[in-house]
């Protein structure tokens, strides 16, 4: 008896752990909507779904990508709240790879007024939401990483997304 539970458990854990996997899929940059190939500088804006739960166990789904002819200001608002979505853009040549912080929309801190007349933050959960990725495309743009954030399980990789 002991070595059926012991299998079984094994067994259990294996198909765990595939659902854990990050998931990963692949744009082609030249067939993205607007992107000009006469245009020197191009921002890309990319539109993700996540859905699930938050600290790893988030699904995300590439909704649209879009191009726009131009250059990025490096304008980023800050997230305070411990709950977030990283993504780090990866290049095969040696550029400098940033950190790009965004509020997570599963999870995500509100300031509302007490009865006292106060302001204080609170916690909002939903179980799906979008996020809205603005970013420059460099030669050598290899993938975009996207990493949830939580105060629970730290730093998780959730999606990969290549480039071509």
């Amino acid at each position: 008896m002991l070595r059926l539970s012991s299998t079984v458990a094994i067994t259990l854990a294996g198909l765990l752990m595939i659902h854990c996997k990050p998931a990963q899929s692949t744009l082609t940059v030249g067939q993205i909507s607007n992107y000009n190939a006469n245009s020197p500088d191009h921002i890309l804006f990319l539109n993700f779904r996540i859905s699930g739960g938050v600290g790893g166990r988030e699904k995300v789904e590439l909704l649209s990508a879009s191009a726009g002819d131009g250059k990025m200001k490096d304008i980023a608002r800050s997230v305070h709240f411990p709950y977030q979505i990283k993504a780090i853009a990866r290049y095969s040549a040696s550029a400098v790879e940033r950190e790009m912080v965004f509020e997570h929309p599963l999870f995500k801190g509100r300031e509302v007024s007490d009865p006292s007349g106060h302001m204080r933050q609170v916690e909002v959960k939903a179980t799906e939401g979008n996020v809205l990725i603005r970013l420059q495309q460099h030669s050598g743009l290899n993938q975009l990483e996207l990493f949830s954030v939580s105060p629970e399980k730290g730093t998780v990789k959730i999606y990969t997304l290549d480039f071509n």
